[in-house]
C-alpha cells in the first residue's frame, strides 16, 4: 500500500507523523512524506523520501497575504504532480503548513484522506480537512465536537523509542544519570514554546524547593537561562542535571517521580504512558488557547494538576511540587487516572484503520 503522509512545523505535528510512518514502513508499506521548509522536519531525519514545500500560514493581508497565497497555490500544484507520480492509496495529514496543500490535493485527486488531530481544540487546517476525510483520529476526546462524525479517540501516536523506555529499570537509570536513590526526582520540561517563563519561575523558586529532599532534571529548551539555573541549583545545594535539549526523552519520563511541563498534546500523551504525576502550565499564547483546553481536560479526569501562569507564584509553585512528590494519595490518584487516559497502541490503531482502507 502506498501512503502520502504530511504534517510538521513543530514537534507536536511532526513526531506523530514520524511514528505512524515508521509503523507503516515496518508493515511493508511505501511512504512519501511531505513537510515544509523552516519546520522541525527540515532538520530531522526521516526514514523514507522527504519532500519539503515552500508554504506557510494561509493568512495575512497586503503583500504578505499575496505571497502566502502564491506559495499555497504553487505548493498545491506541486503536490498534485506528486500524487500523479506516486499514486498513493491514501493520505494521512497531521496538521501544520504542509497538510493543507496535501489534503486539498488528495480531495481533488480522489485519494482517501485521513486526519490526525493532536489537541483538544483542532487547528484550522484539520477542521477544514476533516469535512472531506474518511476518518479523524483524536489525541483528546473533546476535539470530536469540532470535527466530522467519523472522529475516533485513538490517542496520539508516540515514537516506539519513547514507549520502549517504560521497560527500563529505574534503579539502572538513576545510576546512569548519577542521581540518588533516596531523593525524589522532579523533571522540568519547558517545551518548544514558552520555556523561558517556566525557567524563570523555577529559578525564583529554587530557594523554596531546595528545602525538599529532591533532585532535578531540567530541560530548559532554547533559553539563555541554562547557566543561570545551574549556578542557582549549585548555590542552594540541589543536585540538578540541566540540559537545553534531551533527545531520549523516554528515559527522563521513566526517571520522574513528578513533572512540571507545558500542556502540549504530545508532552501530555508521552507523560501519560509513564503515569507521571504532573503539574501542567499551559502556554497562554497557543493558538485557540488549545494548551489550556488540553490541561483542563486532563485535570477534569483527575490525571494531572493544572495551573495557569497567572495563578502561580514561587510559593504556590513550591507547594504544588511538594504535593506532587510527597502526597501519596494524590500521587496514586493522578498516576491511575493518567494511565487510564494513555493510549500505548495509538500508532498501531491509526495504521490499522488506514490500512483497512485497502480492503
Amino acid at each position: 500500500m502506498r501512503l502520502l503522509v504530511a504534517g510538521g512545523g513543530t514537534g507536536g505535528h511532526f513526531f506523530p507523523a514520524l511514528a505512524v510512518s515508521k509503523e507503516l514502513l515496518r508493515r511493508g508499506n511505501e511512504v512519501l512524506y511531505v513537510g515544509s521548509f523552516g519546520g522541525i522536519e527540515e532538520r530531522e531525519k526521516f526514514p523514507t523520501k522527504k519532500v519539503l514545500l515552500k508554504v506557510s500560514g494561509f493568512i495575512g493581508r497586503g503583500i504578505r497575504g499575496y505571497l502566502e497565497s502564491y506559495r499555497f497555490v504553487t505548493s498545491t500544484f506541486k503536490v498534485l504532480k506528486l500524487i500523479e507520480e506516486f499514486k498513493p492509496d491514501a493520505a494521512v495529514v497531521f496538521g501544520g503548513y504542509s497538510s493543507l496543500p496535501v489534503g486539498i490535493s488528495s480531495v481533488i485527486r480522489g485519494v482517501p484522506l485521513f486526519v490526525q488531530e493532536q489537541n483538544s481544540v483542532p487547528g484550522r487546517v484539520n477542521r477544514l480537512l476533516s469535512r472531506f476525510s474518511e476518518r479523524c483520529f483524536l489525541g483528546f476526546p473533546p476535539a470530536s465536537s469540532y470535527l466530522s462524525e467519523t472522529a475516533e479517540f485513538t490517542g496520539n501516536p508516540v515514537r516506539r523509542g519513547v514507549l520502549e523506555k517504560r521497560k527500563l529499570k529505574r534503579e539502572v537509570l538513576l545510576e546512569e544519570f548519577g542521581l540518588d536513590r533516596d531523593k525524589k526526582v522532579l523533571v522540568v520540561i519547558g517545551g518548544s514554546q514558552g520555556a523561558l517563563w517556566i525557567n524563570e519561575l523555577v529559578l525564583k523558586s529554587i530557594p523554596l524547593i531546595s528545602k525538599l529532599p529532591l533532585q532535578v532534571v531540567h530541560i530548559t529548551g532554547r533559553s539563555k537561562k541554562e547557566e543561570e539555573l545551574k549556578e542557582k541549583y549549585r548555590e542552594f545545594n540541589v543536585k540538578a542535571l540541566v540540559f537545553p535539549f534531551y533527545r531520549d526523552v523516554g528515559k527522563i519520563y521513566r526517571l520522574a517521580d513528578a513533572a512540571v511541563s507545558r500542556a502540549g498534546a504530545l508532552a501530555i500523551s508521552e507523560m501519560s504512558l509513564f503515569g507521571v504525576p504532573s503539574l501542567l502550565i499551559p502556554f497562554p499564547f497557543a493558538a485557540d488557547n488549545h494548551q489550556l483546553k488540553n490541561a483542563e481536560y486532563v485535570e477534569k479526569i483527575g490525571g494531572a494538576l493544572c495551573k495557569t501562569q497567572g495563578e502561580l507564584t514561587e510559593k504556590i509553585f513550591s507547594e504544588e511540587v511538594e504535593r506532587l512528590l510527597f502526597d501519596r494519595i494524590l500521587r496514586s490518584k493522578l498516576r491511575e487516572n493518567f494511565l487510564k487516559f494513555s493510549r500505548p497502541y495509538a500508532t498501531e490503531t491509526v495504521v490499522e484503520r488506514v490500512c483497512s482502507r485497502r480492503n
